[in-house]
């Protein structure tokens, strides 16, 4: 075979340029051709390394297309034509649709606009034989038919539902175990009652309404409509359609909606953010769809039949039918009602009004009970009040009140007397509001006119004296169920009435209804009495001396226009607001993790693998061709210009390599979304993944093939510069022996360095967070790798040969054999190595579920509807629960947190999280930790103090820091989801138009809270006044005891209250993590594939290259059996090396994470992955040991002893 290249080479050589230091370009390319040509079968293997290695890279790429035109597939299929939404949280006209899409500038864009009724947080149950079967936090749609004309998947139903029918999904009737003609029950939120339920008039009871006996009509799969939702995930949701008359009437809410649903016309692409201030532009609401109402306010007095009535009030009452005006809306009414003199006004319940003597002690007889008393401006033309003697009053100070005549009579006050004022707290978590008091001077009495006729159902007072702006009943704004009845006996309120009624009470009320008994400052009103809800219950505008006509509906109409043309023009909100919801979805689809870098990262040692395999197989090809090498330089071409021949064959073999890898790609990325929607489905949740591929990334996996594996190739052509010309004449293609130990030297320097970079980089990884831990831990890993493979060369080279005639050992004999060639050798135990590092290392940091993750606490519920009852207080258990349930639970911990609704920010959800859930976390779970056993598993925080060390829950009391709320957050959904590392840094989420400005105090590690963000509930109630209740809730019970959460499942069935074991949440949660390590080692057994491959293609390259040897053994009298065996213990010897090296290098750079970080070695679990390795290894050693075996022993020992 020389003499055959050999003479190969002689006849080419004529063709080259008689200058030999500057070879023609056609000549040595048609050289480069030749040589391609006539070692074809070398480059085929090499072909196909490049080919692994091309495939890996190609198909990473094409998985991060797959998911992310996946996660895009989903929006559009969930979605359909639905591109913009408006939910609101009170209800509209639906007249608000239609009169949106005759508008000229919405047809140019848009298609339709469809009302709608969104309830994103219903419950469902269905009965069999006094079984219940329910599903909580669904989502309830209410459309028209039209609505399944926006389908774009042919999802549309059979049968569409009528009146009290219901269309499910197969997700929610799976969960239901009903069927087509079943009858289920849907509850809702009772919808009538808009006063917040935290305020004491506010009804915390009865807040859920049923609607049973839905007939199911179809079932639709989890397909297009079928799947709708409001965010993007990619689990699949349960969803229940029904008619919008159904839960319309139900709800009595005949002509009312709270969400519009808009579809895009022909080929116009989804509005962003600012096409829906656009829409918003284009709405017309009323003030009626923003629950508030202007009244005009007229207080006459009666004339003779010669003269008109004379006004002694007359203006217009702006009020909400929540009976408070938020914030926002008041802003709005001060720059709208500038130029009218209008003036806000704060009135408030009291539930007692009693005198104080000298020594400021209460008065007997009880005082006056429930009476409203009003904080109001003084100025004109509504103020001030006037006195007896008809003189204005002065402004009041903090701590002044003015009575009117009624009380002062009935109380024997006089100005300057003191008045203590019981009222409850204006805001209340538990059914029975806490009651305070506050004590004021008298300052004056106010007259008030008795009228000549009371009221009577819905007549008004007439009065033939002049009543005095005391005599203003409408102060006091409407409360269905107190204002509207005829008795003070027949008031509906949520608080029980305990104070005594007294007759003079109720008379009191039959003239005057609930005109207030006395007056404050608007300021000390706000002080006591504002919210968070709002700080006025009306705003009042005078009537001009000549309004346009004397029109009082006209003025109105004025006042109208001026509030919601000052609402557009400061772009507030107030609660009906278009959101981009396809916009938002297909910008979340890019992902929170991207899959191309993921599954590179993921496959970095198996492209490692697959270039040392290059590498290796490269090299045979030139060791095969050393002498032909040497002959070129022999006979005068330079030694660049033979590398650069070598480095062109090369290129062209990465290229054709890279080709076949390109296709090689597309097939390793079926097969990865195939497993990732099977066996690694843990990773995504739900097998969703379709294959998809993008021109970009086939050309980029092509072009990164041929980049690495070219340096792969020239890296393995640059060795050849150190060897003599003569000694490649011989065939040999390895340095001199005084080179080798030069090299041997410089290795073992460069061996350590490695190692000590390994072991920064291992301990630097423990401290960083996200990318950057994992490229440190790669990086890390890689160096310790490289390292012990220098080291283990140079060891290999030091290997004495001196003793073996002694010995004789077939175990000196293979290691002997092995260090004949110590580079192959060390490739050969690299890639054996880089796999067992790969999957020793990933068993390290393998989680599972611990009470820590949990807190201690061993079950998590949630609700579908708010909970108001104090579930961790034995009173409000026993009204709950009855007295013996409770007593069963009287050991129990229960802590409720607040909720804002958003996405999904735990590694579970692959779409990028644009509002996160917020969870509002009450002082009582700082106090729980301040003496539980169990607290959560804290990472890094800026606990300073001792406390905050001890409990950093404390952290959440910190002060804002510029404006900034403090926050915890778990550390995997910072780090992978929102991409915040370190604690003290900031963060912005927009919240309907809520900006919620956070900086984060502290990491929680590994728990059952991931995806939320934590903070305090004070800083909660600020940012959400009107999210009312609990509907998060941690149970802990006494060891033994697992009654809580069924009792309070069946006692909060009408509010959706679902309990889950919190480690069976916690598994769900790690199984993320736990799933890419799989896949990790997953690709570490690939790995080990190639490094069998790679193992056996040296093998047999060696014993072609020691047949003579071998053979003259068999010559010499050795049996076949026992040539068999020194050809089988260096296979082993390599094999060996290769696992032990992996091993050591992974227990090297996962020590600092056991030790200072998250890993941890389970002895169980290492032991089963360092099994089925050895079985694994020591498989493949026999098997390619066997082929190199029955190739020696079969092989002619003539034509072997001769060379041949």
């Amino acid at each position: 075979m020389r003499g055959l290249t050999t003479t190969y080479v002689l006849s080419i050589l004529p063709s080259l340029h008689h200058d030999f230091g500057d070879i023609d370009r056609m000549t040595s390319w048609r050289l480069v051709i030749r040589s391609l040509t006539f070692h074809w079968r070398v480059h085929a293997a090499v072909v196909l390394g490049v080919a692994a290695a091309t495939a890996v890279l190609t198909g990473a790429l094409l998985v991060g297309d797959s998911v992310r035109g996946s996660l895009r597939g989903l929006v559009l299929d969930r979605l359909g034509k639905i591109d913009a939404l408006l939910i609101a949280p009170r209800f509209f006209r639906s007249e608000l649709a239609s009169q949106l899409a005759t508008q000229p500038s919405f047809t140019e864009r848009y298609d339709r606009a469809i009302p709608a009724i969104l309830f994103p947080q219903g419950t469902v149950e269905h009965t069999i034989d006094d079984r219940v079967s329910r599903a909580s936090r669904i989502l309830i749609v209410a459309t028209p038919s039209s609505f399944w004309e926006l389908d774009t998947k042919a999802t549309r139903p059979k049968v569409l539902p009528g009146e009290d029918e219901v269309v499910l999904n197969e997700p929610l009737a799976r969960e239901l175990g009903v069927t087509v003609g079943n009858s289920i029950t849907m509850r809702l939120p009772e919808a009538a009652n808009a006063i917040p339920a935290e305020s004491p008039l506010g009804e915390k009871e009865d807040r859920v309404r049923g609607i049973p006996g839905l007939k199911v009509v179809a079932i639709v799969p989890a397909d297009g409509l079928g799947r709708f939702g409001l965010t993007p995930s990619q689990s699949l949701p349960m969803v229940a359609f029904t008619h919008l008359a159904t839960v319309q009437n139900s709800l009595r809410l005949e002509g009312q909606v709270n969400a519009i649903m808009v579809s895009s016309a022909g080929d116009h692409p989804p509005p962003n953010a600012e096409d829906c201030l656009e829409l918003n532009r284009l709405l017309k609401p009323r003030l009626g769809d923003y629950g508030l109402s202007l009244t005009q306010i007229r207080l006459p007095v009666k004339g003779d039949s010669t003269k008109a009535d004379k006004l002694v009030l007359d203006y217009t009452s702006l009020t909400s039918d929540r009976m408070i005006l938020d914030d926002e809306v008041a802003s709005v009414a001060t720059n709208a009602f500038a130029g009218y003199s209008a003036q806000g006004v704060l009135t408030y319940l009291a539930n007692a009004l009693i005198p104080l003597d000298d020594q400021g002690q209460e008065t007997p007889g009880g005082g006056v009970p429930y009476s409203t008393v009003a904080a109001v401006d003084s100025r004109a033309p509504l103020g001030p009040l006037v006195g007896p003697d008809g003189e204005p009053l002065p402004p009041l100070a903090d701590d002044e009140i003015i009575v009117n005549s009624w009380v002062a009579e009935d109380q024997d006050l006089v100005a300057g007397g003191r008045l203590r004022v019981y009222y409850y707290l204006p805001e209340t978590t538990d059914r029975q509001p806490q009651e305070t008091y506050r004590d004021f001077t008298v300052k004056a009495i106010v007259p008030i006119t008795t009228p000549a006729k009371p009221f009577s159902g819905e007549r008004s007072a007439v009065y033939d004296l002049p009543p005095t702006l005391a005599n203003d009943k409408d102060l006091t704004p409407e409360v269905r169920g107190v204002t509207d009845q005829d008795s003070i006996e027949n008031w509906d309120t949520p608080f029980d009435l305990e104070r005594e009624v007294r007759a003079q009470d109720e008379r009191y009320y039959d003239l005057h209804r609930l005109t207030p008994k006395a007056f404050v400052s608007l300021s000390t009103g706000q002080s006591l009495w504002g919210s968070r809800f709002g700080a006025h219950t009306s705003w009042r505008i005078p009537t001009p001396s000549n309004p346009p006509g004397r029109d009082s509906q006209a003025f109105r109409q004025q006042l109208a226009d001026a509030f919601l043309k000052q609402a557009e023009k400061s772009q507030a909100r107030l609660g009906l607001a278009f959101q981009p919801i396809k916009w938002q979805g297909l910008t979340a689809a890019s992902g929170t993790t991207p899959f191309d870098v993921l599954f590179i990262a993921l496959s970095s040692f198996l492209i490692a693998a697959a270039l040392m395999l290059v590498s290796l197989l490269f090299r045979l090809g030139v060791d095969q061709r050393a002498d032909q090498l040497g002959l070129l330089l022999a006979v005068g071409i330079p030694r660049a210009q033979t590398a650069r021949l070598l480095r062109r064959e090369g290129t062209l073999v990465a290229a054709a390599g890279s080709l076949l890898g390109v296709g090689l790609g597309v097939g390793y990325a079926w097969l990865m979304l195939a497993g990732l929607r099977t066996i690694w489905l843990g990773a995504v949740v739900t097998p969703f993944l379709v294959f998809h591929a993008s021109t970009f990334s086939l050309i980029a996996g092509y072009l990164l093939g041929i980049l690495v594996c070219s340096l792969t190739i020239g890296h393995a052509v640059r060795r050849l510069k150190l060897i003599p010309a003569r000694r490649l004449l011989t065939g040999l293609a390895s340095a001199e022996p005084q080179q080798q130990a030069s090299q041997s030297k410089w290795g073992r320097k460069s061996g350590w360095c490695l190692l000590a970079i390994a072991l920064v980089l291992a301990v630097a990884a423990t401290q960083l967070g996200g990318e950057a831990q994992a490229g440190a831990f790669v990086a890390g890993g890689a160096a310790v790798l490289t390292g012990l493979l220098l080291l283990f060369r140079q060891r290999l080279e030091r290997i004495p040969t001196s003793g073996l005639d002694a010995t004789l050992s077939l175990s000196r004999l293979a290691i002997s054999s092995a260090r004949r060639n110590p580079g192959r050798s060390s490739l050969t135990v690299g890639l054996i190595a880089s796999a067992s590092f790969l999957i020793a290392a990933m068993s390290s940091f393998r989680l599972d579920a611990s009470l820590e993750g949990a807190g201690g606490f061993e079950s998590i519920a949630e609700s579908s509807l708010p909970v108001f009852v104090d579930l961790n207080a034995p009173l409000g258990r026993a009204e709950l629960l009855g007295q013996e349930a409770n007593a069963k639970l009287a050991e129990s911990v229960i802590l409720p947190l607040r909720v804002r609704p958003g996405d999904d920010a735990s590694c579970n959800n692959l779409y990028s999280a644009l509002r996160p859930r917020v969870l509002g976390v009450p002082p009582a779970l700082g106090r729980h930790f301040d003496q539980a056993d169990t607290s959560f598993s804290w990472g890094p925080s800026l606990a300073e103090t001792e406390e905050e060390q001890k409990n950093p829950w404390k952290l959440l009391d910190r002060p804002k820091q510029d404006g900034a709320i403090p926050v915890v957050i778990d550390q995997n959904t910072a780090m992978f989801s929102l991409g915040i590392y370190a604690p003290g840094s900031h963060a912005s989420f927009d919240y309907d138009g809520v900006q919620l400005d956070l900086y984060v105090v502290g990491f929680l590690k590994n728990s059952v809270l991931q995806g939320n963000l934590l903070i305090s509930e004070t800083h909660f109630q600020d940012r959400f006044p009107d999210i009312a209740g609990y509907r998060y809730f941690l149970i802990h019970s006494p060891d033994g005891q697992t009654q809580a959460a069924p009792l309070l499942e069946d006692a909060l069935s009408d509010q959706g209250f679902d309990a889950r074991a919190s480690r069976e949440l916690l598994d769900s949660l790690l199984a993320v993590q736990n799933t890419y390590l799989s896949t990790f080692q997953s690709l570490g057994a690939l790995g080990l594939l190639l490094g069998t491959f790679g193992l056996s293609t040296v093998q047999l390259r060696n014993v072609l290259e020691r047949r003579a040897e071998l053979a003259l053994l068999r010559a010499s009298g050795f049996q076949h059996r026992r040539v068999g065996r020194i050809v089988l213990w260096e296979n082993l010897f390599l094999l060996l090396g290769g696992l032990g090296l992996g091993i050591l290098a992974a227990l090297y750079a996962v020590m600092p994470h056991i030790l200072l970080g998250d890993a941890a070695i389970s002895a169980d679990r290492f032991g089963r992955d360092l099994a089925i390795m050895l079985a694994l290894v020591v498989a493949a050693g026999l098997l390619t040991g066997l082929i190199a075996v029955r190739w020696t022993v079969r092989a002619p020992l003539i034509a072997a002893l001769r060379g041949d």
